[in-house]
């Protein structure tokens, strides 16, 4: 199924259309302007339309419009560049393309025994029967053990936007979008790898559905071709009862949850962090003084002059010496009487205690375990000296204490609120869940029954002609008047179960239904923009050329609910 509709041409700039007046010269040039959406096209090629359009405003520059749209404004691209670029991404973009990022339908994940097989039920009344040695895997061999099922529904125009699936169906050269009675998907895997079903097994599926029709066929989405593929008739039947069946260790594989719970894995990380730089920051500010030692005469010592600011515990010290430790075994007198040409001193094996000491003389280098001592009144002074830092320590430790109490007390709070705050949530996820087929409910439903004898999307659908009616060729632009760089533009007709897609701007030709309640969505680099159902009604059928003032969604959507509850679906 192709994506790229040739009826959308670039804008054309004054230059060219100056050159191109004469008509007869325009249509003995123009080559074809691409097979248009509708089977009777409204307009020669897109190019004619660019030139009419400017003609037509000029005639049209007094004609009164209403603030949604207005002849007058319709931009052109000035930057080629970018224009080429836009597209060339068009050539990239894939089958299936969720059009926001982050919004998505989530998956159900089921846990089955393929020894086993199993019967699942769905939130929505679904069911599925999985036979006992379904599964292989690329090879074609058989699998045992646990394999996970990932399984999701489809029931309305915001379930098929969001995710991304296209709903349009093309059979022998024409175009249709489907109008859908459901749609689901399954993906197997096992250990994270993706599995087959058995070439000779089937999945059964009872797809619940507020649809009775016996008009819509069953399809399956051909991602090799980018198409549906036509399988036939599914069997409707009335929904059955609420019969015991098993729910085989299934869980949502909910988005909006992984992310709060990625949230608070975050959050919790990053108090973490902060609670421990501040109590370090304690500890570094309270440290306890070094208890001077007095000197052994029977030992060795050395004078060493102390840096205050690599040795700050014993620069608060006058007349301190070090001395030779007795371990080291290896220490020959005759060296304290060798004049050394250089003596470095670093933090030993016990900080705070002792340190290393390294002598050098030309090439030889030697190491030893030192220990600060003092001698006579140095040492009298440095013990009362001690006594004072001791004292201001302990004061200080007590301080430190009731500072680390507070921090650690906070960081709990902090976390006891993260906590409750995202049992909260999943409250509310529970909730939406349990009330997101909230309507279905509420209205008369049947089983929509099939066999899947490979994993994908299923679709069970109608396909639809566009809609008729009115026809408008239009540039979608923003609140600043700059023309909207987008792919698709998505028709929403409430009278229809789907959407109808038309490509693309700068110039997008669609028809619709007058009578309907209708609404656009398109999106630019992630954005949503809306064209609102009260401004259809401003819409004049048949003018040649007018701009459509989209609206910019601001808001952000947690799920798809929260989507659904914007738009009132």
């Amino acid at each position: 199924m192709k994506r790229k509709i040739t009826i959308n041409r670039p804008g054309i700039s004054s230059e060219e259309i100056a050159k191109r007046k004469n008509f007869d010269s325009v249509l003995k040039h123009h080559s074809g302007a691409g097979k248009p959406l509708f089977k009777k096209p409204l307009f020669l090629s897109s190019v004619l339309v660019a030139v009419l359009a400017i003609v037509t405003t000029v005639l049209v520059l007094t004609k009164n419009h209403q603030p949604a749209f207005q002849q007058s404004e319709i931009p052109t691209h000035k930057d080629t560049t970018a224009l080429a670029e836009f597209n060339n991404k068009e050539n990239h973009i894939p089958f299936i393309n969720p059009p926001l990022k982050g919004l998505d339908i989530d998956y159900t994940i089921y846990k089955v025994i393929a020894e086993n097989g199993a019967a699942l039920q769905f939130k929505t009344g679904s069911k599925l029967v999985v036979p006992k040695n379904a599964f292989e895997d690329g090879n074609g061999k058989p699998l045992k053990g646990e394999v996970e099922l990932r399984y999701r529904e489809f029931h309305d125009a915001a379930d098929f936007f969001v995710s991304g699936i296209p709903m349009t169906y093309d059979s022998a050269g024409v175009k249709y979008q489907f109008e859908s009675a459901g749609m689901m998907e399954m993906q197997g895997y096992q250990h994270g790898k993706k599995v087959s079903i058995a070439k000779d097994k089937a999945i059964a599926v009872e797809l619940v559905s507020t649809y009775k029709g016996t008009e819509y066929n069953l399809y399956a989405l051909d991602t090799l071709h980018n198409n549906w593929s036509c399988l036939g008739k599914d069997k409707v039947t009335e929904k059955s009862g609420n019969k015991d069946i098993t729910e085989v260790n299934s869980k949502p594989l909910n988005r909006q949850q992984e992310k709060m719970a990625d949230s608070v894995s975050k959050f919790v990380s990053k108090a973490t962090v902060e609670k421990e730089k501040k109590i370090s920051e304690l500890i570094n500010s309270t440290k306890v003084p070094i208890k001077p030692k007095q000197s052994q005469h029977a030992k060795y010592t050395f004078d060493i002059a102390v840096e205050p600011k690599e040795f700050p515990e014993l620069a608060i010290y006058k007349g301190v010496l070090f001395e030779i430790g007795a371990e080291n075994k290896s220490f020959n007198p005759a060296l304290y009487d060798v004049t050394w040409d250089d003596a470095n001193l670093k933090e030993g094996t016990k900080k705070g205690e002792n340190y290393l000491l390294t002598l050098k003389k030309g090439s030889n280098k030697y190491e030893f375990i030192v220990y600060p001592v003092f001698e006579g009144k140095n040492f009298e002074t440095a013990k009362t000296e001690y006594d004072y830092l001791l004292k201001e320590y302990n004061n200080q430790l007590e301080i430190r204490k009731q500072k680390e109490k507070q921090i650690e007390d906070a960081y709990n709070a902090m976390i006891a609120f993260g906590q409750k705050m995202a049992k909260e949530q999943q409250k509310k996820e529970k909730e939406r869940e349990a009330n997101q087929f909230k309507l279905m409910d509420t209205q008369e439903k049947v089983s929509r029954l099939f066999a899947i004898n490979k994993f994908g999307v299923y679709n069970s659908d109608c396909p639809k002609n566009y809609p008729q009616g009115a026809m408008c060729t239009a540039t979608l632009i923003n609140n600043k008047k700059a023309t909207l760089q987008c792919y698709n533009v998505y028709l929403v007709d409430k009278e229809k179960n789907g959407i109808f897609t038309y490509y693309k701007n700068p110039v997008t030709q669609f028809s619709y239904n007058p009578a309907s309640k209708n609404m656009i969505w398109t999106v630019e680099d992630g954005v949503l923009f809306w064209f609102k159902p009260e401004q259809f009604k401003d819409l004049k059928s048949g003018e040649m050329m007018t701009s459509l003032k989209m609206t910019r969604v601001e808001q952000k959507f947690a799920n798809v609910d929260d989507f659904k509850t914007y738009f009132n679906f």
